[in-house]
């Protein structure tokens, strides 16, 4: 334990004072480390390299001791077994039907005296290879790349090509064997099936569940290098990281909430964004008092309606659903923990703050995961978001915007967002309750059919609100508790 010299200067009382306070900040940070890891469902086990996600286990390592896989990996093994069998089956019928011999004569007639332009054994033993490639490759070693599946379909096409051309259909005075066209046709078509399945629901999803998987969550080595930087930051910095916004205690949480200081000098970009989130606002309104809206989908208290805004040149969409909680704890419930979305909501697949441009405006970075059964790929966008009070009512309004040190990724279409938001509305004599408004307005980029956007968006919307009420639910449970 350090001794304080009685003789000690000022600024020697100041670094031991300073020294302190960063190793209790250190502490704190490690402690609520430690609990966040803890509680959260979707976590890393950074030894094995094991990624836990709800019900999914997914080891990326070859000799890992995680002894299950993904249950779309699974299914794909299984279908290589289904090709197997299949092929096997129509080939063991096929030598039935043409040669009219017992099995066993028929099996060494296409085997023992096997021949490329008469028998067609050599369909079944490409399959056991495509078989084999794909039970090594991504059963066993649990490859997370196409290539292998790729040399397998190449071989496959190559094969069967050569097959067709050379293969004797009708041969020493017997007819045509209709299974024979049926084995070649079920064998190539399974080939690509297999391909499709890998490259389009194998693959993809495992990334998203690894992306859910390590969303939020810092390794032990992670948090020592977090620790190192923190040493190295200044007072200054120190003190914006973990800043905690105290209000008086006459002061009501609105207030409070709205109080937390800026410690960033504006520059001109972050009056552009302020002036950006004041037009915003003000569109919101419009949009609020806008009477054109027709219903697209409804379900019971959730409602999903379109309205084509002249001044916009777009589809505006707007959903309005009641909900089990009040209106001013909604809103700060959204505003401050707009990080921590992916974890309940699945229709995004990451969510940060990329700058706080005052107290009640930021710039947000969101990944909107696939829609409409994936034939809208997932986007990510640059959201510019501003709130407050209006009327009574609170409000978070949000529109597109441009970030530098964002620049457009190459393996999300970058969409974009049009002047909208949220509206908190209080609901009479119910200060439990409330009605959002979520006047959606986004370009979602490509050559997608107007009805499939309907149908992506609609779904979307509903499926928010369907997360929301059990988010809402885990909010009252864990008050309570």
């Amino acid at each position: 334990m350090p001794i304080m010299s009685i003789n000690a200067t000022g600024s020697d009382m100041v670094s031991v004072g300073s020294s302190r306070e960063q190793k209790a900040r250190q502490a704190g940070t490690a402690m609520y480390g430690s609990i966040h890891n803890q509680n959260m469902a979707p976590r890393l086990e950074n030894d094995h390299s094991t990624y836990v996600y709800g019900s999914e286990r997914i080891s990326t390592h070859r000799y890992s001791h995680c002894s299950t896989i993904s249950s779309v990996r699974r299914t794909f093994c299984l279908v290589a077994l289904f090709d197997l069998c299949f092929c096997f089956i129509l080939w063991v019928i096929y030598t039935q039907l043409t040669d009219g011999n017992t099995v066993w004569k028929a099996f060494e007639q296409q085997v023992a005296n096997y021949h490329f332009e008469t028998s067609l054994f050599d369909t079944v033993m490409v399959a056991a290879f495509r078989f084999a490639l794909i039970e090594l490759g991504y059963a066993l070693f649990r490859l997370n790349h196409w290539w292998l599946i790729a040399i397998s379909t190449s071989l496959t096409c190559i094969f069967l090509i050569a097959k067709v051309f050379l293969f004797e259909f009708s041969h020493d005075g017997k007819q045509e064997n209709p299974l024979s066209y049926i084995l070649l046709l079920a064998s190539f078509i399974i080939t690509w099936v297999e391909t499709w399945f890998l490259d389009f629901k194998v693959l993809p999803t495992e990334k998203k569940i690894l992306l859910k998987g390590t969303h939020g969550e810092s390794s032990e080595r992670s948090n020592l290098l977090q620790h190192a930087e923190e040493a190295n930051r200044g007072p200054d910095e120190e003190r914006d990281r973990y800043y905690s916004p105290a209000g008086s205690d006459d002061e009501s949480d609105v207030e409070r909430y709205r109080s937390i200081p800026s410690t960033r000098t504006h520059s001109r970009k972050d009056q552009e964004y302020l002036k950006l989130a004041k037009d915003t606002m003000e569109m919101l309104w419009e949009l609020v008092n806008e009477k054109g809206w027709s219903t697209e989908k409804k379900s019971e208290d959730d409602v999903v309606k379109s309205a084509y805004i002249k001044k916009l040149k777009r589809k505006i969409y707007k959903l309005e659903c009641v909900l089990d909680i009040g209106a001013q704890e909604l809103w700060e419930e959204t505003i401050e923990h707009v990080n921590e979305s992916p974890s309940w909501n699945p229709t995004l697949l990451e969510a940060k703050t990329l700058l706080v441009v005052d107290e009640k405006t930021d710039l947000s970075y969101n990944i909107a995961a696939e829609a409409a059964g994936g034939l809208v790929s997932a986007r990510d966008f640059i959201n510019l978001r501003h709130w407050g009070e209006r009327d009574q009512t609170f409000f978070i309004a949000v529109n597109g915007a441009s970030f530098s040190e964002m620049p457009p990724q190459k393996k999300y279409v970058r969409g974009e967002s049009g002047p909208g938001g949220m509206v908190f509305n209080r609901i009479a004599g119910e200060p439990n309750k409330c009605r959002l408004d979520w006047y959606l307005n986004t370009n979602l980029r490509g050559w997608i059919p107007q009805a499939v956007i309907d149908q992506g968006l609609t779904s979307v919307l509903m499926d928010y609100c369907k997360y929301l009420r059990v988010h809402i639910r885990d909010l009252k449970s864990r008050n309570i508790s």
